[in-house]
């Protein structure tokens, strides 16, 4: 509703109903929609186009009030209203682009409706992204209609609903106690931050340093994960997923950061191994370091560098290892019960590896330690090979069986046992090797009749050695009919038939 200009020289301030003050510490454009709501207008576009502001379609630069860049006071003299500020200005101009992460507010409102029944108006707090509940309430803030999706809009016409019809109602569901946590947080450091109950990773940072903090964190295990952090295009919900976990790894700081990064041994980059693995491990470290200047980034990088000293050291090379800080001059080293934890054997074992000579102690402190790259690397030639049932397994031999093949060299072994080992390390490659080379020697075409089966050939005498190397010299030729279970099967081999017979 619209009272009518009284004369032409009448001020455009004549013709609001309704011109209600601005509350402490609320939104700038929760102002506006109130404004709006109690003159009747549609949407905000409307309240500002009727007081000069022409952009096309009614169209409102949002992002630039809440942050302080556009001017809003021009507009709201206009309409006979008190002069007001951003509160989130001076936070939002603090930030710096090149060291600090990007991301502060939100690109769709999030509001509790038990505060907006209460007050009245919207807080400015929760325009801020790590903002996700209501600390007053005990509730997630709701951005999205739980019945059809939608999301909530700057442009709405009452401040309560999401259109003319739909009350914003809480959401019942149980809060995260982390999300309580983070949001208590950042309602503390809006406050000055005095006598604010964090985690030890957070005390004395600003706003932006633990946001940085937080976003690269969440970024990277976003990554980890196969996917990307975009929080400007999800949910609360679905940022207090990615929230929770990060708060969660504050408290249990730092065990849990080293807990993340070693799952980057299980999700590599690439398909390269530790290729992939010193991918991950390089773009973490070049992030870290042209971010160090942000105080919250610099706590992450002191334990990246303990992490890669520790765990890691030969992960990054020589030349980029200066510019991280290593506390000692022994690097790339585990304990005998580490070496046996990596190997997955009792310790006793690396004893017996060391008698082998597959392992080279040295002394340290007084104690034995071992290379951890000699030690992977050893585990790494276990896991890759055959123990003799998985050989039997692929096979699909017997234990006799193989072991002829053995003897005979047909099939060979890295680790035979001995005195000091009573395990078998069959050579995967050099099977698979041969297996390939029966196959292309087999017959291409219809068998002829009278063809005989593995299990006949024997039966006329032929052993499993003397059948391969039959096969391997041509004196033999034979059919092949492929097992998708096993494609490394002997079975597969059939249709057998004399050269000469």
């Amino acid at each position: 509703m619209i009272i009518g200009y009284f004369s032409i020289d009448c001020e455009i301030i004549e013709m609001l109903l309704a011109r209600p003050r601005i509350e402490p510490n609320e939104c700038l454009v929760s102002y506006l929609i109130r404004i709006s709501e109690k003159n009747g207008f549609k949407h905000i576009g409307h309240l500002l186009r009727h007081a000069g502001l022409a952009w096309k379609n009614n169209r409102v630069p949002v992002h630039q009030i809440l942050t302080g860049e556009f001017d809003l006071n021009v507009y709201l003299l206009q309409l006979g209203l008190t002069n007001c500020s951003s509160k989130i200005e001076p936070i939002f101009h603090s930030f710096q682009h090149v060291i600090d992460t990007p991301y502060l507010l939100v690109k769709y409102p999030k509001v509790c409706p038990d505060c907006i029944e209460e007050f009245g108006f919207c807080r400015f707090e929760w325009s801020l992204l790590p903002y996700l509940a209501c600390v007053r309430h005990g509730k997630l803030l709701i951005d999205m209609h739980s019945g059809t999706g939608k999301r909530l809009n700057w442009y709405r016409r009452y401040l309560n609903k999401f259109d003319d019809t739909d009350v914003i109602n809480s959401l019942s569901d149980v809060v995260p106690f982390e999300a309580i946590k983070l949001s208590q947080y950042i309602e503390a450091l809006l406050q000055g931050g005095n006598g604010i109950s964090c985690p030890e990773i957070l005390q004395g940072l600003e706003l932006r340093e633990s946001l940085s903090l937080i976003h690269f964190i969440v970024h990277y295990r976003s990554r980890l994960l196969g996917g990307s952090f975009q929080p400007l295009s999800i949910t609360n919900g679905e940022l207090v997923q990615h929230y929770q976990y990060v708060w969660a790894m504050f408290e249990n700081w730092p065990d849990a950061y080293y807990k993340f990064l070693n799952q980057y041994l299980e999700h590599p980059m690439s398909n390269k191994g530790v290729g992939g693995l010193n991918k991950h491990f390089r773009d973490l470290y070049e992030s870290l370091h042209r971010q160090s200047e942000n105080k919250g980034i610099a706590r992450i990088k002191v334990e990246f560098d303990h992490y890669i000293e520790n765990y890691w050291p030969s992960v990054l090379e020589s030349k980029r290892i200066t510019r991280i800080q290593l506390t000692t001059r022994e690097r790339n080293v585990v304990s005998k019960k580490e070496a046996a934890k990596i190997l997955n054997c009792h310790p006793d074992r690396v004893d017996k590896l060391v008698q082998q000579q597959k392992l080279t102690p040295r002394v340290f402190e007084g104690k034995k330690h071992y290379s951890r790259e000699q030690v992977e690397g050893l585990a790494m030639q276990i896991s890759s090979n055959w123990t003799m049932d998985e050989a039997c397994e692929a096979l699909q031999l017997t234990r006799y069986q193989l072991k002829q093949l053995l003897d005979a060299g047909i099939l060979h072994t890295l680790q035979r046992p001995d005195t000091f080992n009573r395990d078998w390390i069959i050579d995967k490659v050099q099977c698979q090797q041969l297996i390939v080379s029966l196959c292309q020697k087999a017959r291409k075409k219809t068998p002829p009749s009278g063809a005989l089966s593995m299990t006949s050939m024997q039966r006329r005498g032929y052993s499993i050695v003397r059948l391969v190397l039959a096969m391997q010299a041509g004196q033999i030729e034979f059919g092949y009919s492929h097992d998708v279970e096993h494609p490394l099967s002997c079975k597969q081999f059939t249709d057998f038939t004399l050269n000469n017979y």
